[in-house]
């Protein structure tokens, strides 16, 4: 039986958590399903480990492809899985993440009661240690959101194949924020969007390895996605991305000077009066606070 949706999960050293994924993809409710595992040189067993997985699981309703992309990184890996997606819904997946068993049934019940849909969202739980945190796919304001906070991480939608074929798919080379960059690039479609519910079907585990980390990687690696991004912005909106730049540099480079001295070049290059509220927003959370990218648009929304 054919599949209406694919997938797709790119693998690199996890033999030791690759299984937990695929487990509660298996126990999903809905089918048939297709998975599509592209291990990205691993040099753990990773692949052999999903291969002895899929002896042990797949069916006729239930159907694993492994391929294998040499090239590093994430993005290249997600590519090519997408080139073999044969449904016309595709969901990327992460191989260190789970879902709960009604996720995808709840997804494609939400895309057979809006057939217009070409995106489909939802909220999921992060798992930080010992805390949570409840992440949402933030349909009002979306591109303002997606920028601020990652309403498109890889974890939060589903989308048409076509729509992330047309898109261009994933950014090569983009190793931080790949996410949130191509979600503005399939905004930049007019996809009709829609949120599935408020129910948390998906849990994603955040460690300092973890491909959900923004910590596992040095912040300068933000760059490529950014900067395509801001490229694709309307003057008028550009300046977003110099709050989303300050908001990384004061959270994510505390007590690096090389990112206290890239966040005062930015300040300084913005024009008053924002240059005082940019100062403002870097320092707060610099110091721990939260809810920059809100009160801004609240700001912006009283046109003071």
């Amino acid at each position: 039986m054919e599949s209406k949706i694919s997938i797709v999960i790119p693998v690199r050293n996890r033999a030791d958590s690759v299984c937990r994924t695929l487990d509660s993809i298996a126990a999903q409710v809905y089918r048939p399903l297709q998975v599509i595992v592209v291990d990205n040189g691993s040099t753990d067993g990773s692949a052999a480990t999903v291969q002895h997985w899929a002896s042990q699981h797949c069916d006729d309703n239930l159907s694993l492809e492994l391929l294998s992309e040499p090239q590093p990184g994430a993005c290249v890996a997600r590519n090519r899985g997408l080139q073999a997606v044969n449904s016309p819904w595709t969901m990327f997946f992460d191989s260190d993440d789970t879902m709960r068993p009604g996720h995808v049934a709840r997804a494609m019940d939400t895309a057979r009661q809006h057939p217009d849909a070409d995106i489909i969202g939802w909220n999921v739980l992060y798992h930080y240690g010992s805390s949570t945190a409840l992440k949402r796919f933030i349909v009002r304001d979306i591109v303002y959101n997606n920028l601020m906070h990652s309403s498109f991480a890889t974890q939060r939608y589903m989308a048409r194949t076509d729509l992330f074929r047309r898109a261009g798919a994933w950014l090569p080379g983009a190793r931080l924020f790949d996410d949130v960059e191509l979600g503005m690039r399939l905004l930049a479609l007019k996809p009709t969007v829609v949120h599935a519910g408020s129910d948390i079907t998906v849990d994603v585990f955040v460690s300092e390895d973890s491909i959900s980390a923004a910590s596992h990687a040095d912040i300068s690696h933000m760059d490529v996605a950014v900067d395509a991004i801001e490229s694709r912005l309307p003057d008028n909106q550009r300046h977003w991305v110099d709050l989303r730049r300050l908001i990384i540099l004061a959270c994510e480079g505390a007590g690096d000077p090389a990112a206290s001295r890239r966040a005062a070049d930015i300040i300084a290059a913005t024009p008053l009066p924002r240059r005082w509220l940019w100062r403002l927003f870097y320092n707060y959370s610099r110091m721990g606070g939260r809810g920059v990218a809100r009160i801004y648009r609240f700001i912006t929304a009283l046109k003071i």
